[in-house]
C-alpha cells in the first residue's frame, strides 16, 4: 500500500502574503464601508449591523476582524439575523406595551360588596353590575318576575325590546332558547317572556325571571377577560355573536392606560370587522380599557369578565350581554 505524506501548509513565493492576512500597506476593503456606518450610527442615533451570509464569517481571520469593530454587531445568517433585528423592533416598544401601575378604581369597592356571597356564574344583570361600576355602557332594561309584568316594562323601556331568561344556570341563554328579540309591541312581550321562562325552566334554573331590554344595533365584538393565578388579569377582543369561538385570541395583560387600549383596538378592528368610519372606536377602546381595569381589580373575587357582545356603533358602544364568574370566597 502506498504510504501518504501528511497535507502542509502551502508555501508562499516571495512577497506573496499568507491566506487570511492583508497585504503591508493595504486596508481591508470593508474597513472604510465601517468607518462610514459608524459614523452615520453616532450622527443619525440609527442602529446598524452587519451581516455576514458567508461561510466565511466563521474562520478565524473574520472573528478576529469583527472583535476590532466592537462598536457594531455582527451577525451570522439570516435566520438568526432576522430574528435578532425583529427583536430589537419589539423591545423598542416594550415600555409602551409595560403594565401600568394603577390606583383601585372608585368603584372598586361597589364592585366587591356586589359579589361578596356569590361564587360560579353569575347571571346577566350580576355581571352587568360589575360593567357599570366600571363605566361599561347598558341598554335600558328591567328585571321582572312574569310575563305580565314584562309586557309593562316594555311600555315603560319603549319598543322594540329584547326579553331575555334571566339566570345563572344559563350563560349561553340564546342557544337554549332563551332570547327574544325585536319585539314591537306588549303582545309579543308577554309572549315572548312566557315562551323564555319555559326554556330556561327545560334547561334546569331553579327561580329564572326575566330581563327586558332596549334594542340596541351596532357591529357586535367580544370583548372578554380571564384571570390566570400564574399571569394574571389578561383581555382579548374578537369577533362577537357567532364568530366569537373562531379563530385566534391574541391577550394582552391587564390594566391597560387609555392609549394602550387604543392602540390594541385599533390593531384587531379589521379582523373584529369594524372599520373607524363607521364605526366609534374611541368608544370600544373606552369598554375595553373599562373591563381590563375591572379584571385588574377583581382578580381575587372573579376567573373572568365578559360583553359578549359589545355592539359597537357611529356613536358610541354599547354591553347587551354580560357573563362572569366568581371564585369563592
Amino acid at each position: 500500500m502506498e504510504r501518504r505524506e501528511p497535507p502542509t501548509e502551502r508555501e508562499t513565493t516571495p512577497g506573496e502574503t499568507p491566506p487570511g492576512e492583508t497585504p503591508p500597506g493595504e486596508t481591508p476593503w470593508a474597513d472604510p464601508v465601517l468607518e462610514k456606518v459608524v459614523q452615520l450610527q453616532r450622527t443619525t442615533k440609527v442602529a446598524f449591523a452587519s451581516v455576514a451570509m458567508s461561510p466565511l464569517a466563521y474562520i478565524p481571520e473574520a472573528v478576529d476582524f469583527t472583535r476590532r469593530w466592537k462598536q457594531l454587531p455582527f451577525l451570522q445568517g439570516h435566520h438568526a439575523s432576522t430574528g435578532a433585528i425583529r427583536a430589537l423592533v419589539e423591545f423598542q416598544d416594550a415600555g409602551a406595551a409595560a403594565t401600568p401601575e394603577l390606583k383601585p378604581h372608585p368603584s372598586r369597592a361597589r364592585a366587591m360588596r356586589a359579589l361578596k356571597g356569590l361564587r360560579g356564574p353569575l347571571d346577566e344583570v350580576q355581571g352587568a353590575k360589575i360593567l357599570e361600576l366600571y363605566g361599561v355602557r347598558r341598554p335600558a332594561e328591567a328585571t321582572v318576575a312574569d310575563p305580565a309584568r314584562a309586557a309593562a316594562a316594555g311600555n315603560e323601556i319603549g319598543f322594540p325590546v329584547a326579553v331575555k331568561a334571566l339566570a345563572p344556570e344559563l350563560p349561553h341563554k340564546a342557544k337554549l332558547g332563551g332570547v327574544r328579540l325585536d319585539l314591537r309591541n306588549a303582545v309579543e312581550v308577554e309572549v315572548a317572556a312566557a315562551e323564555v321562562l319555559q326554556a330556561a325552566t327545560r334547561a334546569g334554573a331553579a327561580r329564572p325571571k326575566v330581563l327586558v331590554q332596549e334594542m340596541a344595533t351596532g357591529a357586535e365584538v367580544l370583548v372578554g377577560a380571564v384571570i390566570d393565578d400564574r399571569f394574571g388579569a389578561c383581555i382579548t377582543v374578537r369577533p362577537g355573536g357567532a364568530l366569537a369561538e373562531a379563530g385566534d385570541a391574541v391577550f394582552v395583560a391587564c390594566p391597560l392606560t387609555p392609549k394602550q387600549a387604543q392602540s390594541y383596538v385599533d390593531s384587531q378592528a379589521e379582523r373584529c370587522g369594524l372599520d373607524e368610519r363607521r364605526h366609534d372606536l374611541k368608544a370600544m377602546a373606552k369598554a375595553v380599557e373599562s373591563i381590563a381595569r375591572a379584571a385588574h381589580d377583581l382578580g381575587g373575587r372573579l376567573t373572568s369578565l365578559e360583553a359578549n357582545p359589545l355592539l359597537v356603533g357611529a356613536k358610541g358602544a354599547v354591553a347587551v350581554d354580560a357573563l362572569a364568574e366568581a371564585r369563592p370566597e
